[in-house]
């Protein structure tokens, strides 16, 4: 039998059950995108000409006046913070991360601080801005918003995730009202997210997507948006996003998988697999399961198993350590692990991982 790549590398493949995480992978591509990449591989091109291309197919997808593709959700992060600091002006452009006067503050909600693998401070700082937290832990009120608003402030960074919790804090419709009344832009970071337009159409200036978490595409991310934000996040390819750019393998492969998704939007969760699942499960002492939607993505939906650690052999995290240990290793979603939560993400399994996954289960469990 042929070797595969990972083979060949020493490197084991996974089930992964924990959805498209960056860590394991992320997506695995449709025969369409990666013949469509190996096809761009073997060609020079006009890379100026390649991106406008990728500007219109993203325009048209998302709603918006123009988009990009940089290299990932958290380039595009980074790009879309610049892009605001320099509001095309080159040499600000160039002088990055080197600010010279305002506009030089990008303000965010202290709730939205997420760390998603990096922390998202880090990002917006590596363009040069200085990041303005608003409010308290579990608060902010839309007063405290506004008064942080200054002639400094190139924009507001509104972050759209399960990491987040909306309860407390400005909403997304209060930050656009809010910032429009200043003249300010909001960027959206809708990374794992996979309604393409809703936030554009809600009215946010510039919104980045991670592609191999919401299309299957190869890792890529995309910023959809105003026309004169999304030129100068391409005039950032002449600055700090040098270290960003995406190759043509990468743009065309992730306009493959945006077109595929357009076409077909991703279907919603086999309710049936996960209830199977759950049945498979049913009798295991200390274990109950779930249905579970996700938190802004309703239309995915896991299952859920908690571990009662008086009832079963092992806690939530001794299973999940038995999981990964096991062959095939078993990578579970662990958000909320300190509490006996584990979930199964079934956008990600193969067919027959479900089964494997009950087995390993079982055995570690009784």
């Amino acid at each position: 039998m042929d070797q595969s790549v990972f083979d060949r590398l020493g490197v084991k493949p996974v089930i992964n059950a924990a959805g498209k995480m960056t860590a394991l992978g992320a997506s695995v591509l449709s025969d369409t995108t990666a013949a469509a990449m190996a096809e761009a591989g073997r060609h020079f091109v006009d890379m100026g000409e390649l991106l406008r291309a990728a500007d219109r197919l993203v325009a048209r997808a998302t709603g918006a006046e123009a988009g990009f593709i940089t290299s990932c959700s958290a380039a595009g992060i980074t790009i879309a913070s610049a892009a605001c600091l320099t509001r095309g002006d080159v040499a600000r452009t160039e002088a990055l991360p080197f600010v010279a006067g305002p506009p030089d503050e990008v303000l965010i909600q202290r709730g939205h601080i997420i760390h998603f693998g990096a922390p998202i401070l880090q990002m917006i700082a590596l363009a040069g801005a200085r990041v303005v937290e608003i409010g308290a832990t579990n608060r902010t009120q839309q007063n405290m918003l506004r008064q942080a608003i200054t002639p400094r402030t190139a924009a507001i960074m509104f972050v759209v995730s399960h990491h987040t919790h909306p309860a407390g804090f400005v909403g997304l419709e209060e930050t656009l009202q809010i910032a429009r009344e200043h003249d300010v832009p909001v960027i959206v970071d809708a990374a794992a997210e996979t309604d393409l337009r809703k936030y554009i159409a809600a009215g946010a200036d510039l919104v980045i997507y991670s592609a191999h978490k919401s299309l299957n595409a190869p890792t890529a991310g995309i910023i959809a948006g105003r026309r004169d934000l999304i030129d100068a996040c391409l005039q950032q390819n002449g600055g700090i996003g040098r270290t960003m750019k995406i190759g043509k393998e990468g743009i065309v492969g992730c306009l493959a998988a945006l077109q595929q998704y357009v076409d077909a939007v991703e279907p919603t969760t086999d309710i049936a697999a996960v209830a199977a699942l759950g049945a498979k499960l049913n009798g295991i002492p200390g274990l109950t399961t779930a249905l579970s939607p996700d938190a802004t993505r309703p239309e995915i939906v896991r299952l859920k198993l908690t571990v009662d650690p008086g009832k079963a052999k092992l806690d939530g995290r001794g299973l999940v350590t038995r999981l990964t240990a096991h062959s095939p290793s078993i990578r579970t979603r662990n958000h909320d692990v300190e509490h006996g939560v584990i979930e199964v993400d079934f956008r990600t399994l193969a067919p027959g991982d479900a089964d494997v996954i009950a087995a390993a289960a079982r055995q570690y469990l009784t």
